[in-house]
This record gives structure tokens, C-alpha cells and sequence, in this order.
């Protein structure tokens, strides 16, 4: 038995393995083949991480307190289930019967000088009847919340003690009577008001804003000249759910005014009060998310993402095992964090096979054999308008910086020591420049592979010293091929839902590669060069 007919044979049994699998999860669930973008239900996760930390001035050790705000049920959104990993913390939970609030309370007795994490998962389902909400909401999506949390106990009594000794009282009823005098019901009154909150040049807002948690925030500076003009409002905190991910999400926060028996949300844009049916309201009122007194250094980060099992879900919130053991044990269980990792992660297999398939059918030259794989996924970060200049930019300025050390004839090891060096600061230099044209790479430079661009410049020199500057400027473009055409596959959707979602189709992956790797006939490029040979014997011939 030769060894083609035995990768044969491994190819088919990978094969049948991998289609197998994903047959079966067709059959006996619920997982979609298609990637769904009018998505029905999303997970929410919210990772609490601190530090305790007693007072020195404190005999004894402070409790580690923390109260986090739950999301709640809204007019578009029900609350499937939710969970919560709180090791070493005793967990109660409070609603608020007047503002709907919920509250979890944690407490650790043991402080230590340690790190400490909270996880909060949540199911959220969109009601039934309800079509998907189609109009974008501009929401930043990468923004950390608030930090300095630990003082949020002291802002709030320093914030009451300011309201009763200072409060404007001249500047309030100047705004109130100025906003009556332009109004003609109570609703046109909130109008008014929401009006002149928003010029923050005003002196009488300017004397206001000192007085809400929040000064640049307009609503809880018209929230608070409505309360005291004696009209029921609220405010409403919570995020908007799209169809893909965003990692630590920002909150959402907007004004509302009770109108009857009935809460009407005021939309600054179109001066319209309608229903709250856009965002999942988390908590009500001015306070923030998350309180915490005996720690510091607070971080909470909020990951939403698109539930792509339908069903799937409550089954693993309740602990009970899916009649699927292949969903039971899948990415799906993970935390959102490490399934986002697991998402990069199962693109490399296809963007390997790509590689194989070019080096080895069609016999392109690049820099390195795997190379443009990782340059694939730092496009996935930049795009390729801001991607491929920023590749070919460094390669250049460190081939020139190469060619200058190579006159030092340096060893090779402190060679490649320096190129690394000069590497990240030329990535670095770049991204303040692009920062100035308001061009952010963000996370992109810690993925962008740094190591593998320093490898790539000395790979590049070496080329150019021994085959010469054509050789070299053939490899670089296919180098770019290669990683536009990875990065093309890398970001269809379907390839990122059938990779994530059914896994095993990887086995099919590895069996067509490894058919790949017996392949030992002529490369495309070859046919073409044998085709001009072949002409010129026939011209002698003739």
C-alpha cells in the first residue's frame, strides 16, 4: 500500500468523522447551517475583577462589598435565565419594588491584597411578534467603565451635601419659568427642557451641572430641573443589542416621562416620546452600575454577543445536558471572552490550507511559509486599506534599517535582537502619526505580529543579497496575495459560523490538506514556464 493511497484513506475516514458530526447536529438540534443575522436571543456577560485592598489606617479589615445593578425585563427584551460565578463572595439579590431595580449584593469577609473576579451570564430573548430593530445606534463599543468606582460611596454623599448647601435655586427658577413661558402642555415643558440642557455654555446649566453626578450628561441635567418642576421622570440605563459582538459595551442612558398610567421615552432626535423598545433596560435612575467599598482598582467589562444555537442556551443555564453530547461539550459552554479567542483561533486551519494550496499547486512565493496567515488575521484588526501600506511601509523602512546593520556586520542573534527593536518602534511611531489623522489601530497593534514582520525584514534582506531584488519584490507581492486572499476567507461570515459553530468540519480541513501534501506534480507556474519552453523547441523545429 503506497503512502498516496493511505493519506487517501486518512482523508476519507477524517472525512466521514468530521460530515458525520456535523449531520448529526443538523438532525437531532437546533443549530442554524446559515449564519442568522435577525438574531433572536444574545448572551450577556459581565466580568467584575478588583482588588482588595484595607485601609492602612484601619485596625481591622473592611469587608469587600460590591453591589452590581442586574439588567431587568423591558418592553422588547425577557431575561431567559441568568448565572453567576462568585467564589469566596456571599451573593444576595434586591428589587426595588418602585424602580424595578435589581441589585446584587456581594460580600467577601476575608479581605486580602489579592485579585478577585465576579461573573454575571445572561440569557436575553427578544419578545415574540416583535421584527428586529433594523436602524443603527451609534454606540463606541470599546470604552472601559469608570474605574474609580471605589469612591463612588464618598461622591454620593459629597454630591447630597453639595445639593442641600449650594443648591441654584435662582438659576432653577429662571429655567423653569423661561421653559412655561415656551410651552403649552407637559410634554412641549420636557421639550423645552431637554432644549436649554443642551447648551452647556449656558451660565444657568453651567451652575446645574455641578449638582448631577454626571455634568456633561444632558439628560440627568434635564432629569433634575423636571424633578424639581415637579413632572414624574426617570432615567434609563441600559445597552443596545445588535446582530455581532461588542466587547465591553457602553451604556446607553435617556430620559423618561411618565405620561398617564404609562412611562414615554423622549428621543432628542426627532423631539418624539415613544415607548422604550430599542435598547435592554439594565437599571433606572442616576446612580451607576456597580458600587464597591473595600477594594480598588475596579474593572467591569460587558460582552454581548449574538445567540447563534437557538435553544442550545437555556439548557446549559440550567445545568441540564442537551440530548447532543457534541453541543453539550462545544465552544458554546466557554466563557464569551475565551470563545472570542476560539473564534481567530479555528480561522488558522483555513487560512493553512490556503497556504498549502498556493505554495504547493500553484507555486507562489512568499516570506515564510505561514506568514501571511498571521497577517491575515492582523487585517482582520486594520482592514486592508489601512493594512497593506502599514505592512509594506515597515518591511521598507526596516530593509533600509537591515541594510545599514549589515555594513556593522553584526551577529546574527543581536542582528535580529536590533530589527526586533526597530520594529515596534516604527509600528509604534506609525500608529501616533496615524492617531493624528484620526486613523486608530487599537487593538491591531498587539495582534499585528511583530516578531513575524522583524522575521519577515531579515528574510526579505537575506532574498535580496543572494537572489536579488526581483526574486525578493515576487515574494513581497505574493506575501500580499496570499494574506488578502486568507483575510477575504477569514471574514466571510459563513466561513466564521461553520468553523466556530461545527468545529469538526476541521477534520475535513486537515484531510484535504493532507491530500494536499502528497500532491508532487507540476505547480501552475511551472506549466507556464514548460509553455514557453515548449514554443521555442517548436520554433527550432520549424
Amino acid at each position: 500500500m503506497n503512502r498516496t493511497f493511505k493519506a487517501l484513506l486518512l482523508t476519507l475516514f477524517l472525512a466521514a468523522i468530521g460530515l458525520s458530526i456535523f449531520i448529526h447536529k443538523l438532525i437531532a438540534s437546533d443549530v442554524p447551517l446559515l449564519p442568522n443575522q435577525a438574531f433572536k436571543s444574545w448572551y450577556i456577560e459581565a466580568k467584575i475583577s478588583f482588588v482588595s485592598q484595607p485601609s492602612p489606617l484601619m485596625e481591622e479589615e473592611l469587608p469587600t462589598t460590591v453591589k452590581f445593578h442586574l439588567p431587568q425585563d423591558s418592553q422588547r427584551y425577557n431575561i431567559v435565565e441568568d448565572d453567576f460565578v462568585n467564589e469566596g463572595f456571599t451573593r444576595e439579590i434586591e428589587t426595588d419594588k418602585k424602580s424595578a431595580n435589581r441589585l446584587a449584593v456581594f460580600t467577601k469577609q476575608d479581605s486580602n491584597d489579592v485579585s478577585d473576579f465576579i461573573f454575571y451570564r445572561a440569557n436575553i430573548k427578544r419578545k415574540a411578534g416583535l421584527d428586529p430593530i433594523e436602524k443603527d445606534v451609534p454606540i463606541s463599543g470599546r470604552r472601559l467603565v469608570d474605574k474609580q468606582m471605589i469612591r463612588f460611596g464618598e461622591n454620593t454623599e459629597r454630591a447630597k451635601d453639595n445639593l442641600q448647601e449650594n443648591l441654584p435655586v435662582t438659576e432653577i427658577i429662571n429655567l423653569i419659568q423661561e421653559a412655561n413661558a415656551k410651552s403649552r402642555d407637559r410634554l412641549s415643558f420636557v421639550q423645552t427642557i431637554y432644549q436649554l440642557a443642551l447648551n452647556p455654555e449656558d451660565i444657568r446649566i453651567k451652575a446645574i451641572s455641578r449638582n448631577v453626578r454626571k455634568p456633561d450628561s444632558t439628560v440627568q441635567v434635564a432629569a433634575f430641573l423636571l424633578d424639581r418642576a415637579e413632572v414624574p421622570v426617570r432615567v434609563g440605563n441600559g445597552i443596545f443589542l445588535r446582530g455581532e459582538e461588542v466587547y465591553s459595551t457602553d451604556f446607553v442612558e435617556w430620559l423618561e416621562v411618565r405620561d398617564g398610567d404609562k412611562w414615554l421615552v423622549f428621543d432628542p432626535l426627532d423631539q418624539s416620546f415613544k415607548a422604550q423598545n430599542n435598547y435592554l433596560t439594565w437599571w433606572y435612575g442616576t446612580d451607576r452600575i456597580l458600587q464597591a467599598q473595600g477594594a480598588n482598582q475596579v474593572d467591569l467589562e460587558v460582552v454581548v454577543q449574538p445567540d447563534t444555537n437557538q435553544g442550545l442556551t437555556q439548557s446549559i443555564l440550567d445545568d441540564e445536558k442537551p440530548k447532543n453530547p457534541f453541543l453539550e461539550y462545544s465552544f458554546l459552554r466557554l466563557p464569551l471572552a475565551t470563545q472570542r479567542v476560539f473564534q481567530i483561533l479555528v480561522l488558522i486551519p483555513i487560512g493553512a490550507l490556503i497556504i498549502s494550496i498556493l505554495h504547493q499547486m500553484i507555486g507562489l512565493q512568499t516570506f515564510g511559509t505561514f506568514t501571511p496567515i498571521l497577517i491575515s488575521l492582523a487585517f482582520r484588526q486594520t482592514g486592508l486599506i489601512v493594512g497593506i501600506p502599514l505592512f509594506v511601509l515597515v518591511v521598507i523602512i526596516g530593509l533600509l534599517l537591515r541594510g545599514y546593520l549589515n555594513q556593522l556586520q553584526l551577529l546574527i542573534v543581536p542582528r535580529l535582537a536590533a530589527i526586533l527593536t526597530a520594529t515596534v518602534l516604527i509600528v509604534g511611531g506609525l500608529a501616533v502619526v496615524m492617531e493624528s489623522f484620526d486613523i486608530s489601530l487599537g487593538l491591531s497593534v498587539s495582534l499585528f505580529p511583530i516578531v513575524i514582520l522583524a522575521m519577515t525584514i531579515e528574510r526579505a534582506s537575506v532574498m535580496w543579497e543572494e537572489n536579488g531584488a526581483t526574486e525578493t519584490i515576487v515574494a513581497g507581492l505574493g506575501t500580499i496575495f496570499a494574506a488578502i486572499l486568507g483575510y477575504l476567507f477569514m471574514v466571510n461570515d459563513y466561513v466564521q459560523h461553520w468553523t466556530f459553530v461545527f468545529p469538526e468540519l476541521l477534520l475535513v480541513v486537515l484531510g484535504i490538506t493532507i491530500l494536499v501534501g502528497r500532491y508532487n506534480g507540476y505547480k501552475l507556474i511551472e506549466y507556464f514556464r514548460f509553455m514557453s519552453l515548449q514554443k521555442q523547441l517548436n520554433q527550432n523545429k520549424a
